[in-house]
């Protein structure tokens, strides 16, 4: 691959949730970002235009902070505005003051992350309720559907049908002319369903970095 590449994760996830899906994809050499929910922030990114996959509040993330530097974008449950009701959102926020332990375990059950990347006692220890608060935030305030709208490079967008998260409506909403839906696997496809994901990103791939 001769072009950066750069994966950014969605809220209360971490780098570890790209391991199944770059394994797919035969990724050895990648800037993975993380936002901070569980530990120091590593928000790197390449000085030239790269490729990126961004997961969820991810994408809304590379919008934000580099639509001018993407050679082309993949997206993953992802969207410019996460257009759905507030409430629950922000009765996850406040849960966090009470321990984002309860909080993040319920969201990856909703998210149908898959049993063996459920994360273990001393990982929820390490949470910071502050950054995930925070990253609640960007999902309640970000609006870029003026900047996905304007993106004219190579994009591909891949959602899943039975996401409870990200609802098919919202996928549709924000890519309505490239999009390509997956039948299953939740909010956490990418990590539920990697070699489905690979069989549409690698040959995109493929294309964005000749």
């Amino acid at each position: 691959m001769s072009c950066p590449l750069v994966f950014v994760h969605g809220w209360a996830f971490g780098p570890q949730f790209w391991m199944p899906l770059q394994r797919e994809l035969g990724v050895r050499e990648a800037f993975t970002l993380d936002l901070g929910f569980f530990g120091p922030e590593n928000l790197s990114l390449p000085g030239e235009p790269f490729v990126a996959v961004g997961h969820s509040l991810g994408l809304l993330w590379l919008l934000r902070h580099a639509p001018d530097r993407l050679a082309a974008l993949v997206s993953l449950g992802g969207f410019g505005r996460f257009g759905v009701p507030a409430g629950p959102t922000r009765a996850m926020r406040r849960g966090l003051s009470r321990g984002p332990a309860q909080v993040i375990t319920a969201f990856h059950q909703a998210c149908a992350l898959p049993d063996e990347m459920a994360l273990d006692e001393p990982t929820l220890a390490k949470a910071r309720p502050d950054q995930l608060a925070q990253g609640l935030d960007w999902l309640l305030q970000w609006d870029e559907r003026a900047t996905l709208e304007a993106f004219d490079r190579p994009l591909l967008a891949l959602a899943a049908a039975d996401d409870a998260i990200v609802p098919p409506d919202l996928s549709r909403a924000s890519f309505p002319d490239n999009l390509t839906m997956l039948e299953s696997g939740g909010h956490a496809f990418p990590a539920s369903r990697p070699a489905q994901c690979a069989l549409h990103i690698a040959p995109f791939l493929e294309r964005a970095c000749l």
